[in-house]
Order: C-alpha cells, then sequence, then structure tokens
C-alpha cells in the first residue's frame, strides 16, 4: 500500500514538474516569465557581486588601516621600553657612584683614624 501511494506521489510530482516545464517553455508567457526570471537572478548576481567587491575593499582597508595602528603602537611600546631601561640603567650608576663615594669616604675616614691612633702612640 505504501509503495502505491509512493508511486502516486512520484507520478503527481513529475506530473507537476512536466506542467511546470511545459507552461516556461512551451507557452510564450511561460517564455516571457523565464526570461525575467534570468534576468532577476542576473541582476541578484551582479548585485552580489558587486556588493563583494565593495565589501572587500572596505576590510582591506580596515585590515590595512589596523596594522598601521598596531605597528604604531608596537613602536610606542618598543620607545617605552627603551626608556624604562635607560631610565633603570642611569638610576643604577647614580647608586652606584653614591656607594663608590661612600666607600671612599669611608677609607678617608678609617684612614684618618689610624693616622690619629698612631700619632697618639708615637706619643706615649
Amino acid at each position: 500500500m505504501e509503495n502505491k501511494n509512493g508511486f502516486i506521489a512520484f507520478a503527481l510530482l513529475g506530473l507537476a514538474a512536466g506542467a511546470a516545464a511545459y507552461y516556461l517553455l512551451g507557452t510564450d508567457d511561460g517564455k516571457r516569465q523565464l526570461e525575467r526570471a534570468n534576468e532577476s537572478v542576473k541582476d541578484l548576481t551582479k548585485s552580489i557581486k558587486e556588493l563583494s567587491k565593495k565589501e572587500a575593499k572596505r576590510a582591506a582597508k580596515i585590515a590595512k588601516s589596523t596594522k598601521a595602528e598596531l605597528e604604531n603602537l608596537k613602536a610606542k611600546a618598543k620607545d617605552a621600553g627603551v626608556r624604562a631601561v635607560d631610565a633603570a640603567a642611569d638610576k643604577a650608576h647614580k647608586l652606584a657612584d653614591k656607594a663608590s663615594q661612600a666607600v671612599h669616604h669611608a677609607e678617608d675616614k678609617a684612614e684618618e683614624v689610624v693616622n690619629r691612633a698612631k700619632s697618639e702612640l708615637d706619643k706615649a
């Protein structure tokens, strides 16, 4: 029973497809309808191509702008890093100079104490 129903449905579908094909290909009105449908499809295709080109150009422009901005940010980050390293090195040199001066001052004081002690020993 199901095979019979399936066959009838298939036959009706084929009949409808055949009738539509006859209308579109066999009659003048059908040919005009088919030609209008083809023109609409061509117009839609053309519109899609134009829109695609426009959007592709826009995307390329955005990508180029983004790349330039990224390069700019990268350069700024590099400059900031260099400045930070330079500032740290300068601070380290200043601290090293202060430490060196403190050591020399301590050596001078120690030498003075030793000389005074020698002088006191010589007097005694």
